[in-house]
């Protein structure tokens, strides 16, 4: 592709949403497409719109990998351009400081999918916040994403150092992704049987005397046991983190490698048996609606959709849902159908 202005790809970065996820999309579509974009009005509806410090990181570490030329990439910056000039990732191995505790989770969604389809593989050492408000939690991917892509050909690995809990965040991962070699297109449609549930309640080792992580683990495992008969293991640790928090993350293992995932995290306002509940409640619900692919998963799987092809069955359509594909059908057109809460798509062979 000539990457000329005629190609740009001018994106409004206030649809729908509206919010950072238009962004980390646009541009990893943008590798993996090799189509310049132009980004306006980027989180103009939010209380401090503009780039923050994880979309920073996100762009510029995507602008390393494929050598782009790039305009506005500064703090507070509501226009992006965006030119990716290498058809591959120039790097095997990067160091990324998101400086605060901005989510590496939502880091790690452009960065994942360019890794796996536009690179010879690659190793990323992150530091940032593994769980915070309106972010996947990082137990996320290995517990639920990594599964369920290796069925498409997804190899990665990925260890969790130190947890990082907002404000100052912290935390250290390291992540490793193989290139697919033979991709399929994604099924998950039929969400099987429930076999068993596991899960992990993590507090900050200063709310030991509390009881905080133990609390948070025996309320979901009780709301839990009572609806269902399958075996339940809820595990409970304490760790040293910068900032103190909890968290909880429970996951539904079904058949044929679907996962569904639920969490919540700890408030000061919020006992830790409301935390529990609250997951074990989420967890419930994605299990009642019949959906093989959870909310967190829904959107996440947007992009992996677009170029992979297939059809997924999810537990309702939310916004950020809506937001990937609209801008997924800015790169490829009208490849997406909604039926009810299926979603399915043509392979495209976008790469």
């Amino acid at each position: 592709m000539n990457k000329t202005a005629l190609d740009l790809l001018e994106i409004d970065g206030d649809y729908l949403e509206g919010g950072g996820q238009i962004l980390r999309t646009a541009a990893g579509l943008s590798c993996i497409t090799g189509r310049p974009i132009r980004v306006k009005n980027i989180r103009a509806r939010r209380s401090e719109p503009g780039l923050k410090a994880q979309h920073l990181n996100t762009l510029n570490t995507l602008a390393k990998l494929f050598d782009a030329d790039t305009e506005g990439l500064e703090m507070n910056s509501q226009e992006i351009t965006f030119l990716p000039r290498r058809d591959k990732a120039l790097r095997q191995t990067l160091d990324i400081d998101i400086g605060t505790a901005g989510a590496i989770g939502l880091l790690l969604q452009p960065l994942l999918l360019v890794a796996a389809f536009k690179s010879e593989g690659l190793s990323l050492n992150i530091k940032g916040g593994t769980c915070g408000l309106g972010a996947v939690p990082i137990d996320y991917y290995p517990n639920c994403i990594f599964p369920i892509l290796a069925k498409s050909g997804l190899r990665a690995e990925l260890k969790i150092f130190r947890r990082g809990y907002y404000p100052q965040g912290g935390g250290e991962v390291s992540v490793s992704i193989e290139p697919i070699k033979y991709p399929k297109p994604i099924d998950l449609t039929q969400q099987g049987v429930l076999k068993r549930i596991s899960g992990l309640s993590v507090a900050s080792r200063d709310l030991i005397k509390k009881d905080v992580a133990q609390r948070q683990a025996k309320a979901a495992r009780e709301f839990l046991e009572d609806k269902f008969s399958c075996p339940i293991g809820i595990s409970a640790e304490y760790v040293e983190t910068y900032s103190v928090s909890s968290e909880i993350n429970l996951y539904a293992h079904m058949n044929e490698r679907i996962i569904l995932g639920a969490d919540s995290r700890g408030e000061i306002t919020k006992p830790s048996e409301v935390v529990g509940r609250q997951a074990a409640q989420i967890l419930l619900d994605e299990i009642n609606s019949g959906a093989a692919c959870d909310t967190h998963l829904a959107d996440n799987i947007i992009p992996w959709l677009s170029v992979l092809g297939g059809e997924i069955r999810v537990s309702q359509i939310s916004s950020h849902t809506q937001t990937n594909i609209w801008v997924a059908e800015q790169f490829f057109g009208k490849i997406f159908r909604i039926e009810g809460n299926t979603i399915l798509v043509d392979n495209n062979e976008a790469v």
